[in-house]
C-alpha cells in the first residue's frame, strides 16, 4: 500500500489535528504565538510522520531475519528516529513545553507500530499455515 493511500492520508490528516492540537494546548500558557508555531510544526510532523511509519515497518519486517528482531525492531528505531527528529526540530523552535509536546505522540507511535508489527507477524503465519495445508 502506498503512503499515499486514501487511508493513511486520513490518518495523517487526523494526526495532524490531534497532535498539533496538543501541542498548541501544551503550550498556550506561554503565548499564543509561541503554541501556534509548536501547534503547526508539531501537526505537520505528526502528518509525515504518519504517513511514512506503516512504510517503514513494512520494509523492515520483510527484510529483518527472525520473529523477535522483526517484531521489535522498527518500533524501536521508528520511534527513536521520529522522537529524535521531534526533539531537534521543537529545539530549534524553542518550543517551551517540549517534553509535554513530544512524548505522548511518541508514546503513541511507539504503541501503533508495535500494532503494525504485530499485524504483519500474524499475516505471515496465517500466509505460512496456508502454504501447507
Amino acid at each position: 500500500m502506498s503512503a499515499l493511500a486514501p487511508g493513511r492520508l486520513l490518518a495523517a490528516a487526523l494526526a495532524f489535528i490531534l497532535w498539533g492540537g496538543w501541542a498548541l494546548l501544551a503550550n498556550w500558557s506561554a503565548g499564543h504565538r509561541e503554541a501556534l508555531f509548536a501547534g503547526l510544526l508539531q501537526g505537520c510532523a505528526s502528518a509525515i510522520i504518519t504517513l511514512v511509519m506503516a512504510v517503514c515497518v513494512n520494509a523492515l519486517f520483510v527484510r529483518l531475519p527472525g520473529p523477535v528482531l522483526r517484531i521489535a525492531a522498527p518500533p524501536l528505531l521508528i520511534v527513536s528516529v521520529s522522537f529524535s527528529a521531534l526533539w531537534l526540530a521543537h529545539t530549534a523552535n524553542a518550543t517551551p513545553a517540549l517534553w509535554t509536546t513530544i512524548l505522548p505522540p511518541s508514546g503513541l507511535a511507539f504503541a501503533y507500530c508495535l500494532y503494525l508489527t504485530f499485524s504483519l507477524a500474524r499475516d505471515a503465519a496465517s500466509s505460512e499455515q496456508q502454504a501447507h495445508d
